[in-house]
């Protein structure tokens, strides 16, 4: 029987794509025995996938386009996986696990859902505006999240950068987060090497103050450290 707890979990995994048990075991507070039980019935009820990428690595998962559609996510497709996005994807669900539980008046929408809100409003949220409207559309770079305010006032994009881009890519990008008026702060999620390139960039093009730069997650790293 799925519960509508269960259906918070396909909710979350749909949101966010690809996530690990692991995952949701931080972002719910919930144990294991008792995560791995759900898990196993979402996937018998087809509401769930699990992708084997390799031996004994406890797999990804997926919401099905059955998933989607009960956890009224219709908007969002069912995520692709790729061995190339995996480090990439499991720090990010990493990073969302840790914090959406300590928010307050504020929504993080993961780059699935920031995609598909600007598509509805039809205008940037929270991208980088990398040039002029092309066809009637501004050429973007959607961050990989997005923290709005309750009362849409404030936005952070956020970076969660694991390989160095050229300077001139890395200024590219920031310009076109002072071209978003909604901006008010970039906060990049990168190694210490990568951090210091991105300052760099934001120095040079006048977007230090504001820029924020946080450390990358651990797979260990619990709730209670770092910030909203």
């Amino acid at each position: 029987m799925v519960t509508d707890r269960d259906m918070k979990l396909v909710r979350w995994i749909g949101r966010h794509g690809a996530v690990q048990t692991r995952h949701l075991m931080t972002r719910y507070g919930m144990g294991r025995t008792a995560t791995y039980r759900r898990v196993h019935e979402l996937v018998a009820c087809g509401l769930v996938r699990r992708h084997r990428l390799l031996y004994n690595d406890g797999g990804l998962l997926t919401t099905t386009a059955d998933g989607l559609r009960c956890a009224d996510l219709e908007p969002l497709k069912p995520a692709r996986v790729s061995l190339a996005q995996v480090p990439h994807m499991l720090v990010s669900a990493t990073l969302a696990a840790m914090l959406e539980p300590r928010l307050v008046d504020t929504t993080l929408l993961s780059d699935r859902e920031h995609r598909a809100a600007e598509n509805a409003a039809g205008q940037p949220i929270a991208s980088a505006i990398l040039g002029p409207p092309h066809d009637g559309r501004s050429r973007l770079h959607r961050p990989d999240f997005a923290l709005v305010e309750a009362d849409g006032e404030n936005v952070i994009a956020i970076e969660v950068e694991l390989t160095l881009k050229t300077k001139a890519r890395l200024e590219r990008i920031l310009r076109g987060y002072l071209r978003n008026q909604n901006v008010s702060r970039i906060r990049y999620y990168a190694p210490t090497n990568i951090g210091e390139a991105v300052q760099r960039a934001a120095r040079a093009v006048g977007a230090e103050r504001l820029l924020e730069l946080a450390p990358l997650p651990a797979a260990g790293d619990s709730i209670s450290r770092g910030r909203p």
